[in-house]
């Protein structure tokens, strides 16, 4: 059995701090003062943590780990500055890769609300760069996205071409632009982005280690978009780089089942919420009931400020979103519905709430992103007894968009972490990587300070919605280990528990807010086995 005994730290536990752990297997056996630890660590390897601040794991509340694993074989869009940057860096691409004629070119990263002009790429911008393969750009927020001509023949989207719950923008002749926004994306993405399954395993093993770089040990992730909806052989991959011995992280997965037809596919199995292995178990039933901000798919329920009539895109129709939301809460399945419009929102919770009344139990259920509501909505949720998964870096970067697509008296009432905190809502943090940095530590950073990396604005945008370090450290620890039913396995360090630990070069409980951003991890342990050291 593998014996670890970490001594000569900062201990953080629920009852105070400690100064050392032992690890037995993939389990904490003792927490106590170094004395006690070592004299019980006979035989053991032993670390010294040099003072070192000591937390549980890091668990990120929502992420596509997935498509993060496949991004880096994919063109990388981040940081480009207009139509013209991203016409080079596909073409670049295309040479670097060399290519052959129809073969997909498949990128994500790009932001129009980056460029001088303000516009969204359309296929014309696409054509003469690389007439001879299809080209796939995802948005940064994963909810538009622009295909070439040669793609749109490709996946045979024409005028013609309709999706519920998504958009093919048409021009003035009433011929596809190029540019799809939600549902049409899924469908654009799930045929481009089949993969052998080696290739998946290396790609999420490579991934995994960066993972651990930041201290990650857990993941609630979204990852059958990279699959074609496929649970099965998602299943298959993950479970069996368990097997194997390679599963790198913990992986909850939340499952986006399209419609009722794939749900009740996946309820036929037997499988429901909290089924699985120590490295991988079913998460909730994740529903999409609105877009992007950035994109203006996000459902709202009054116009946005930047263009006149516009409310956004209802992904199902209410009666749709009820029905899925009680066959699944009848199965026994939690339910995480994606809502960033307060339109969505409310959406949502009429859904929950019928299933909740019709059905009481402990279900929590919870909104992923939550960005937009009012107190009347946060009060509502807190009654149901509805979390959130919410992601801090989201301030920063959306603050110039969501100040022009919503107004500022809307965006303050948003991403309202510490309102939603002191209603007693259970909150996760997370990414939404890959739109989003996956650093826990930026994470926090963004929750504390409500700052960007240069440290504007100034005092922080809505600083009355700053979390302490404190909150802002259990939001990726002991909230991740909630929202998935897995508080008594991790979220702590504690004695029993999964050896689940990650330890920081800074104390980021003493040092100055600003330099949080700045910490590193020297220390990863994921069920006892090291996976990232750099001591």
């Amino acid at each position: 059995m593998n014996r670890v005994a970490l001594y000569n730290g900062r201990v953080r536990t629920p009852f105070g701090y400690a100064g050392a752990v032992l690890v037995e297997g993939q389990t904490i056996a003792a927490v106590g003062n170094n004395e006690e630890i070592l004299a019980a660590a006979k035989g053991a390897e032993r670390i010294d943590l040099g003072g070192r601040l000591l937390l549980p794991g890091f668990v990120d509340g929502h992420m596509h780990f997935l498509a993060c694993a496949l991004a880096m074989d994919q063109l990388n869009l981040t940081g480009c500055r207009s139509v013209e940057e991203l016409r080079g860096m596909v073409r670049t691409f295309r040479d670097d890769r060399k290519l052959a004629p129809g073969e997909w070119i498949v990128g994500r990263g790009w932001n129009h609300e980056h460029f001088a002009d303000g516009r969204i790429p359309t296929k014309e911008d696409l054509d003469d760069v690389t007439p001879g393969n299809p080209v796939l750009l995802v948005r940064v927020c994963g909810h538009v996205a622009t295909l070439n001509s040669l793609g749109l023949r490709t996946l045979d989207i024409s005028r013609e071409s309709r999706f519920s719950g998504g958009v093919v923008d048409l021009d003035e002749r009433g011929e596809p632009t190029g540019v799809l926004r939600e549902t049409a994306v899924q469908y654009a993405r799930m045929k481009t982005g089949t993969s052998a399954p080696d290739r998946l395993r290396s790609a999420l093993v490579r991934a995994g280690a960066d993972l651990a770089k930041v201290g990650l040990t857990s993941l609630c992730s979204d990852d059958l978009g990279s699959v074609q909806g496929d649970f099965r052989a998602l299943f298959d991959l993950y479970l069996g780089l368990e097997r194997d011995g390679a599963m790198p992280v913990r992986v909850t997965e939340q499952l986006l089942l399209k419609d009722r037809g794939a749900l009740d596919d996946f309820l036929s199995t037997g499988w429901r919420t909290g089924d699985g292995t120590p490295f991988f178990h079913v998460g909730p039933l994740k529903i999409l009931t609105d877009g992007s901000m950035g994109g203006r798919t996000a459902l709202l329920r009054e116009e946005y400020s930047d263009m006149k009539g516009v409310l956004g895109v209802p992904i199902h129709g209410q009666d749709e979103l009820q029905d899925l939301i009680w066959t699944a809460h009848r199965a026994g399945m939690q339910i995480a519905t994606h809502a960033i419009g307060d339109g969505a929102l409310d959406l949502c919770l009429d859904g929950m709430e019928k299933a909740l009344v019709r059905a009481p139990r402990k279900a929590r259920h919870y909104i992923v992103h939550c960005q937009m509501g009012d107190m009347g909505q946060y009060r509502r949720m807190a009654h149901l007894g509805i979390g959130a998964a919410i992601q801090p870096p989201f301030v920063p970067s959306d603050r110039p968009m969501a100040l022009k697509r919503i107004g500022e008296a809307r965006a303050l009432s948003g991403y309202a972490w510490k309102t939603l905190l002191n209603l007693g809502i259970f909150l996760s943090g997370g990414s939404d990587a890959p739109v989003e940095s996956f650093s826990p530590l930026w994470g926090i950073y963004t929750a504390v300070t409500r700052q960007d990396e240069k440290g504007e604005p100034e005092g922080g945008w809505n600083p009355s919605q700053k979390l302490t370090v404190e909150e802002a450290v259990d939001l990726y620890t002991a909230g991740g280990a909630y929202s998935s039913f897995d508080e008594h396995h991790k979220g702590t360090i504690e004695a029993g528990k999964l050896a689940d630990m990650v330890a920081l070069d800074r104390d980021i409980f003493t040092i100055p807010e600003e330099e949080i951003r700045d910490v590193r991890v020297s220390l990863t342990l994921t069920g006892g086995r090291c996976t990232h050291r750099a001591l």
